[in-house]
């Protein structure tokens, strides 16, 4: 945010602690400040709301002191100390949060280990008592399966309705949930809206002037078979409709968090150290994605 660079760190990877670290880089002295969690580890990116508030999801974990676990935090962003929090022990984080701008407000959204989306207000997040939450869903994954990666996506269609994109993972094949949370008298719901092919091990989507990207990451050879290539797939955001996918261009899988975009393309990075560009035309808007 600004100048400020900021990193979690969890897993006692390094002998770190689990918290969020950040740097000044326009500081001369460069001092770095922290706040670091006796409790769960630090789940996924962190994220910022409108005012620049930083929020941080936290997975499950044992508590010590003022530790947190199965808690969505609120830190200042100049300082990191704690301004808020909510937290249930079943709400067990493996997002990180995405803010959903929504009516207005600013709105956490952060799916739980069984595949429930949990809406929280970002100006009091769980209200007095923190523990009380916007919505809780119900749980969008298919038997056996599984919130996939460590991020939801979200976009707005219009003024009135917002979308939230949930990649999960199933016995057979994954695939991304578009949901639409809209509101009505002041009471948020979510519904499914459509469902994507089946892809393989499916990574956040990416949503370019309402066309959805997602990317089929696919998977190594193993003792129990040959490996996939990742395919990336375009969907009209509003219905999804198929609009295109990559076919066999990609002949490896994808390299972890290697789904990105600027300039007028889609970038995937795949395992053979490859960086494939797909273009889309930016000037059109929810018709063709590539």
């Amino acid at each position: 945010m600004g100048t400020t660079l900021y990193a979690a760190t969890s897993g006692n990877c390094g002998g770190a602690p689990s918290g969020v670290w950040a740097i000044d880089l326009d500081s001369d002295a460069k001092p770095v400040v922290s706040w670091k969690n006796n409790g769960g580890a630090v789940v996924g990116a962190v994220a910022f709301t409108s005012d620049a508030t930083l929020i941080a999801a936290i997975g499950s974990g044992q508590t010590n002191g003022d530790g947190k676990a199965n808690a969505i935090v609120a830190l200042d962003p100049k300082t990191l100390q704690l301004k808020d929090w909510f937290t249930q022990p079943t709400s067990d984080f493996v997002t990180g949060p995405t803010i959903v701008r929504h009516n207005g407000k600013d709105i956490v959204a952060a799916a739980t280990k069984d595949g429930r989306i949990i809406l929280l207000d970002a100006s009091s997040l769980g209200g007095s008592d923190h523990a009380k939450p916007l919505l809780v869903s119900k749980p969008f994954v298919r038997p056996g399966g599984a919130v996939f990666g460590d991020a939801i996506a979200a976009w707005q269609s219009d003024e009135r309705t917002s979308w939230i994109l949930l990649p999960v993972t199933g016995p057979r094949a994954g695939a991304v949930v578009a949901l639409t949370l809209t509101d009505a008298g002041g009471v948020l719901s979510l519904q499914p809206a459509w469902t994507s092919d089946d892809l393989s091990a499916p990574a956040a989507p990416l949503i370019v002037n309402g066309v959805v990207f997602t990317l089929a990451t696919g998977r190594p050879a193993s003792a129990n078979g040959e490996g996939t290539g990742a395919t990336l797939h375009a969907y009209e955001g509003a219905t999804g409709k198929p609009l295109w996918h990559s076919g066999i261009a990609m002949s490896t899988f994808a390299s972890p968090g290697s789904l990105w975009s600027g300039l007028g393309q889609v970038y995937v990075g795949t395992h053979d150290g490859t960086i494939h560009a797909f273009g889309f035309n930016d000037e059109r808007r929810h018709t063709n994605g590539g």
